[in-house]
């Protein structure tokens, strides 16, 4: 099984209610199935059986077998990162939980412990997608950053000196987070910060800057020239992971903001005025190379009818139904979005394009829309124009006034425009 294929946390507890409160958070608050073991027989047992399926542990220090942390010890062992849960905390304690290399550790008994461990588990499974890159030319220093955010499950790159981070980056776009020291050969901190923001706003990717000066001015100079945040070495292991993932939940809360903004709420496809925008510049780019993209206008049939006879949630419905029906085939469009009644399409291929719209019409044919006792049948219509315009505009009036055309005198059909 794929790395990314693992979805399973496993619980290690020997109280029946703990467990049962711990599993049921996990499953209630995320997609994620769980396994319990009690002593360190069973866990042994379960990660001889379900290890390539176990991306987490959740453990209890004193269980069966293990009564001062074996088990620990031993999942981690096993490649596995590891979360404590503890009904006591001390200084000790804490400072066993970081010589073993755990991610964290909370109270069992706080609703609050518990939603906070819930969320770090959903982060350790998604950083597993999340790039990272670290610059910092002292190799002990590099080590260390690049060994916690492993542990972290991120996707991690290491440079010696901003000139090799800045390269790296600019080969994977899509790097999410950077660390920089501040002093460093060929491009220092500051340089490379300001390098990178000509490329990624702070929204895009997040910089980390790190320094062992202790001046205010090396902070204030990092924020200015557009680090998101700032760390001061040497630095504690909690410190650093909570920074690293703040700074990666506000750029995904802000990524969700801005997909909510340009999506529609009913369907989830596009919205009309991020189409436009993008379609437009899709267009112009497929001018340059002397291409023309395929658009396409696919609607709901007798949307007003079904609002009149069974009520207006019924039209909602109907249009949810057929952007389910519709995304089921939309592997390989360029764009789409909801508009109206139905919805507006991007493709490369008009023939393709078709064949994906007529499984689309017929699965939405045959599915029944609506509640029990007022369920109903539509259809929908489509037309796909066959030789691009240069203009997007022209291209949508044109495909638009045609299947309007259409709808207005039968239902059930397309045309090639």
């Amino acid at each position: 099984m794929s790395e990314s294929a693992k979805n399973t946390v496993l619980v290690v507890e020997s109280s029946h209610t703990q467990v049962r409160i711990i599993t049921e958070h996990i499953e209630s608050l995320t997609p994620f199935d769980t396994i319990t073991a009690s002593s360190l027989d069973q866990v042994e047992e379960m990660l001889e059986n379900n290890g390539e399926d176990i991306f987490i542990a959740v453990l209890n220090l004193n269980i069966k077998g293990a009564p001062d942390g074996e088990a620990v010890d031993y999942v981690l062992s096993r490649k596995i990162p590891c979360i404590v849960l503890t009904s006591t905390f001390d200084e000790k304690i804490r400072n066993r939980f970081i010589e073993k290399n755990v991610l964290d550790y909370f109270n069992k008994g706080s609703r609050t412990d518990l939603d906070e461990m819930v969320d770090l588990i959903s982060r350790i499974h998604s950083n597993r997608d999340i790039k990272v890159v670290v610059a910092e030319d002292n190799g002990t220093a590099r080590k260390i950053m690049c060994k916690l955010l492993e542990r972290l499950n991120f996707n991690v790159f290491a440079a010696e000196d901003g000139a090799k981070a800045l390269d790296i980056i600019r080969a994977n776009p899509d790097v999410k987070l950077l660390l920089t020291d501040y002093e460093m050969p060929e491009l220092d901190g500051f340089e490379l910060v300001t390098e990178v923001r000509k490329t990624h706003y702070r929204d895009q990717l997040a910089i980390l800057g790190v320094s062992a000066h202790d001046s205010g001015a090396i902070t204030a100079k990092f924020l200015k020239r557009g680090a998101n945040d700032f760390l001061k070495k040497p630095f504690e292991v909690e410190e650093f992971s909570w920074r690293v993932t703040n700074n990666i939940n506000e750029l995904e809360r802000i990524s969700s903001i801005k997909d909510a903004y340009s999506r529609d709420p009913l369907t989830g496809f596009g919205n009309l005025n991020t189409f436009i925008e993008q379609g437009r510049e899709i267009f112009e780019k497929y001018s340059k190379q002397e291409r023309t993209p395929v658009l396409a206008a696919f609607n709901v049939d007798n949307m007003l009818e079904i609002n009149s006879r069974f009520g207006w949630d019924a039209g909602a419905a109907a249009l949810k139904k057929a952007a389910a029906n519709l995304e089921q085939q939309s592997l390989g469009w360029l764009l789409s979005a909801r508009w109206d009644g139905g919805f507006i399409i991007l493709a490369e291929d008009s023939e393709i394009l078709k064949n994906d719209l007529v499984a689309a019409q017929a699965g939405f044919a045959k599915t029944a829309i609506g509640s029990v006792g007022e369920r109903f049948k539509g259809t929908a219509s489509f037309a796909v124009c066959k030789k691009g315009e240069k203009d997007l505009d022209i291209t949508m009036s044109k495909v638009v006034a045609v299947l309007e055309k259409m709808q207005s005198i039968g239902v059930d059909s397309y045309r090639f425009v």
